[in-house]
């Protein structure tokens, strides 16, 4: 199966946080960047809303016009530098918590796994040292190199933060990249390897783990992330005082149970699901100033306005009110 007939193309899977960042790097000028976005019809307003979301689909496409308007080697790694802790979410501060740096790097896989669902990540051992391995779980096609660099990059970046980087190990072939990478990377760089990922300090054995349990985290398959796309869109297509577990569940022919078990492989609760789609078609119907906040509050589920503003409130840290004044002075 190819990439463009796959279901999960246009699902909405990409946190528009990544698609700034790569703009942004490609693009220096503010200028030339409204001018590649506007070929990639993506609207630069909607790059600069933290909860939304483009589909995978939109991503690739952004990534084409990067790749010509950059002109720079190994745009992929360049990219996946830039995803530092700040632009993975304010969850993955919560690692810095954690002191064991096995441990550290353990919960950084698991994470990564459930923040960037584009390949799957597993951790296996090697001796005194553990490889956080890149694993094909999407038909990515030519993208694969650039999402696969992407992944290593930020690998890198994230673990420069916890333990020491020992090496990268690369599918790629490009010899004549090799200096590129390593002053990229700041280490060493294999390149023919037989898979791609990075060595770094392998996690303490725990009490009583089976070797199964303590090194490998299962990629998430390609049917628990449709199920997950498809849950998304029925919130979105009714995302009111109907819309609880129990009802999406017999809406796709499932059961609470067997939707809660997909949601969990993808990271994720029903209720974080259904609080990210609210607050982006909040954010929306203020913007588009059309309805009164009494009727949003409504349309999204809450017995009133205050219910919904104080939801709002912990959703974005503002007020309702302030967003639509501030939309009204653009």
């Amino acid at each position: 199966m190819k990439f463009e007939t796959s279901l999960l193309a246009d699902a909405p899977l990409v946190p528009v946080v990544y698609a700034r960042v790569l703009s942004r790097l490609a693009c220096q000028n503010s200028r030339e960047r409204r001018r590649m976005l506007a070929e990639c019809h993506l609207d630069e307003a909607l790059l600069d809303n933290p909860e939304a979301y483009i589909s995978v689909r939109d991503f690739f496409r952004l990534a084409a016009s990067c790749e010509q308007w950059s002109q720079q080697d190994a745009l992929g790694v360049r990219y996946g530098l830039e995803l530092d802790l700040s632009v993975h979410g304010l969850q993955a501060f919560s690692l810095l918590n954690t002191h064991n740096r096995g441990e550290l790097t353990w919960k950084a896989v698991q994470f990564l796994n459930a923040r960037t669902p584009l390949m799957g990540l597993r951790l296996t051992s090697q001796g005194e040292h553990a490889m956080i391995r890149l694993q094909d779980i999407w038909p990515l096609g030519r993208w694969r190199d650039f999402i696969a660099q992407a992944y290593l990059g930020s690998m890198c970046r994230v673990a420069s933060s916890m333990t020491r980087c020992h090496r990268v190990h690369m599918q790629q072939r490009d010899t004549h990249l090799l200096p590129v990478y390593e002053k990229l990377f700041g280490c060493e760089v294999r390149l023919g390897e037989p898979h791609d990922g990075l060595v770094v300090t392998r996690p303490p054995r725990r009490a009583g783990a089976r070797d199964e349990e303590r090194c490998d985290h299962r990629p998430q398959s390609e049917a628990s992330l449709r199920i997950v796309a498809r849950i998304r869109q029925r919130i979105e297509q009714a995302p009111g005082r109907e819309c609880t577990l129990d009802r999406v569940a017999e809406s796709l022919g499932s059961t609470n149970r067997t939707i809660s078990r997909h949601l969990k492989d993808a990271g994720m609760q029903f209720s974080d699901l259904r609080n990210e789609v609210r607050t982006r078609l909040a954010r929306q119907y203020l913007s588009e100033g059309k309805i009164s906040i009494a009727d949003i509050a409504e349309r999204l589920g809450y017995s009133d306005q205050a219910s919904f503003t104080k939801a709002f409130r912990n959703w974005t840290g503002t007020s309702p009110g302030r967003i639509r004044r501030q939309e009204a002075r653009k």
